[in-house]
């Protein structure tokens, strides 16, 4: 029987015994490193109030030293080798964590990775801005009602040059490659709206915008296509719909994607979404492994949105009860 300590997402078949399975494997290791955790805040906070204290001791004791310049250097010293330590402990416990929980939903998880090759598609299509910073992590590979996929996570930045530089975020959130039942003739890509800014987006010289019959659809995307026909047949009134489902699970956050070759890709402006949660709190209990497979739990429902059959319309991200379980 459950434990009912942890409170399952949903009753999907690939939540089946993971409450034992908690128990048995993934309490335990959090266990084990709940001192690495505690040692690690307190290096942390050690190394901030030294560095805090040997740029106060230069500021008010060194003769001629009037500015501010010492103590600023200090603490910003401080905060970042106190969060250096703490990333370095977060990302090891992080990494087991979700290593533990993708190895019972039958995934594979790779915490490190460089840019991915798949990820060239996305920029062909221009889905996102320009960009000279980037970070990957969280690869997850699997399957899920008979459909492949690939997800990871990115944030991209574009950093100014010059006197009063700064950095700003091109794009924070997941990638995902789902193997499409059917092999596309053209590329259709679906942005989301933009204003004026549209005319920017056209994702090639051989792409023409595609008009629907959605006023409700067009005010979120705007949709550009190689083949005018295969993109009207492709966003036939449901699939728009599943489009229009898509945005309110995300909770009105950016979507867009694309129908290239046999794949359906997809950029989620979800920002950092698999992680173990706050290092200023103990591992041990149940809220850190709800809050990851409530995240499973949206990428399941953003598959069954976007494949399954659907029997009328669809009414809440989380209760699609019209979704037919044979898909």
């Amino acid at each position: 029987m459950d434990n009912p300590s942890l409170k399952l997402p949903s009753s999907r078949p690939e939540f089946k015994g993971f409450a034992e399975y908690y128990e048995d494997e993934i309490k335990p290791f959090l266990r084990s490193n709940e001192n690495l955790r505690k040692r690690s805040v307190k290096k942390a906070a050690f190394f901030g109030s030294v560095f805090a204290a040997i740029g106060g001791f230069i500021q008010f004791f060194v003769p001629h030293n009037a500015d501010m310049i010492p103590m600023l250097v200090g603490s910003l010293g401080g905060a970042g080798t106190g969060g250096w330590i703490l990333n370095k402990a977060k990302a090891r416990i992080t990494e087991g964590l979700l290593g533990r929980i993708t190895d019972k939903l039958n995934f594979s998880y790779e915490m490190k990775l460089e840019r991915p090759d798949y990820f060239e598609i996305f920029h062909q299509l221009k889905f996102f801005n320009a960009f000279n910073r980037e970070h990957w992590e969280d690869e997850v590979k699997g399957s899920y009602n008979g459909q492949d996929f690939t997800l990871c996570e990115c944030h991209l930045k574009y950093k100014t040059r010059g006197k009063n530089s700064s950095t700003r975020t091109v794009f924070h959130g997941q990638l995902i490659v789902i193997d499409y039942p059917k092999e596309f003739s053209g590329t259709t890509v679906i942005h989301r709206d933009s204003g004026i800014a549209n005319r920017f987006k056209k994702p090639g010289k051989e792409f023409s915008k595609v008009g629907l019959a959605s006023g409700e659809f067009e005010k979120n995307f705007e949709v550009w296509s190689t083949d005018q026909v295969e993109a009207r047949t492709l966003l036939d009134p449901i699939m728009m719909e599943r489009f229009q489902e898509l945005q309110r699970l995300y909770n009105g956050k950016g979507v867009q994607a694309a129908f290239v070759h046999d794949k359906m890709i997809l950029a989620l402006a979800t920002g950092d979404r698999l992680n173990m949660g706050s290092m200023f709190k103990p591992l041990e209990g149940h809220e850190r492994v709800e809050t990851i497979l409530k995240e499973f739990d949206i990428i399941f429902d953003m598959m069954d949105v976007s494949f399954k059959q659907v029997d009328g319309k669809m009414d809440g991200a989380f209760s699609i009860d019209q979704v037919k379980a044979d898909g």
